[in-house]
């Protein structure tokens, strides 16, 4: 058995999936095999991963016809075949963070699902990260529940496919495994909350970033080389050797910005509060609010 079966679901990235399976091999965990699941694509893209097949031994590309939504059927097709001990996931527009596999492989030891912070990228190349903690209450009650939080903009409700991973016989356990998502829900957390109401399910999310997470919503109209261009740099970044130092460092400057914006947005609403409690007209016209009070009481008994 392998140390670890890495999933990658593919519809029409060609100019990007280069360097989501660079940073696959990039991992110091080399005992492993690269599961291709392209969902109807096309030639460009067919003709990429043929040449990445060529350069590793461990790509394995499997060609779907397109499925419904996001061909989610096709992936619980190939992990029935998957022969790593542990499954991570890559998103073929995402690019992990040194570290990844290591830190998925040892959480795993002590549990069957985890997940890592999501740690987002601005098209001008600022990092924010957005906390989630399915052992709290509060994250995970709404998250099951499909509701917001409610907190800040630090927060989260889960985290995305290429932050997730679990123990291959985890899955197999599950009475379900992956497939075509209901309309109006995220395909990985519907995914994610099989494993989470699974009352022999061990989970945990670890409080730090372990992939960069680029979203399509925001580059739409990007063309092929702007998107080669982010993710070469970002390669770059963190191929340099602090790679991951630097991206923990915006994320705690970001963070710090948050904060600050937050304190000063209450000392903001306080002051505005003692402004109305110390002026002339809310004194002049404490009597009226009193009897308004007593006469609620009154009619609520």
């Amino acid at each position: 058995m392998l140390r670890a079966s890495v999933l990658i679901p593919t519809h029409e990235h060609a100019a990007t999936i280069p360097f989501a399976v660079a940073s696959v091999q990039a991992q110091s965990v080399r005992d492993i095999e690269i599961l291709i699941v392209g969902d109807g694509i096309g030639e460009p893209l067919r003709a990429v991963i043929d040449r990445l097949k060529a350069d590793d031994s461990r790509i394995r590309f499997f060609d779907f016809p397109k499925g419904p939504r996001n061909g989610e059927i096709h992936r619980d097709t190939v992990l029935r075949q998957a022969r790593g001990r542990i499954v991570c996931y890559q998103c073929d527009d995402d690019l992990w963070l040194p570290g990844h596999l290591e830190d998925m492989e040892a959480a795993l030891e002590a549990e069957d699902f985890v997940g890592s912070m999501s740690a987002n990228v601005a098209t001008d190349g600022e990092v924010w990260g957005c906390y989630f903690d399915l052992e709290r209450p509060e994250f995970r009650e709404p998250w099951l529940a499909g509701k917001p939080t409610g907190f800040g903009p630090w927060a989260n409700l889960g985290f995305g496919l290429s932050s997730g991973a679990h123990r291959l016989d985890a899955y197999r356990r599950l009475p379900e495994g992956w497939t075509t998502t209901p309309a109006g829900i995220p395909t990985d957390q519907f995914m994610w909350m099989k494993f989470v109401r699974q009352p022999w399910c061990r989970t945990k999310v670890l409080p730090w970033p372990t992939a960069l997470r680029f979203a399509e919503l925001h580059r739409r109209d990007w063309s092929d080389q702007q998107h080669a261009t982010e993710k070469g740099r970002w390669m770059e970044k963190l191929a340099s050797g602090d790679g991951a130092v630097q991206v923990y460092r915006e994320l705690l400057r970001k963070y710090g910005d948050i904060l600050l914006q937050q304190d000063r947005a209450k000392a903001a609403a306080e002051a505005d509060r003692d402004a109305i409690l110390n002026s002339t007209t809310w004194r002049l016209t404490a009597p009226l609010r009193a009897i308004l009070r007593a006469l609620k009481l009154r009619r609520g008994a």
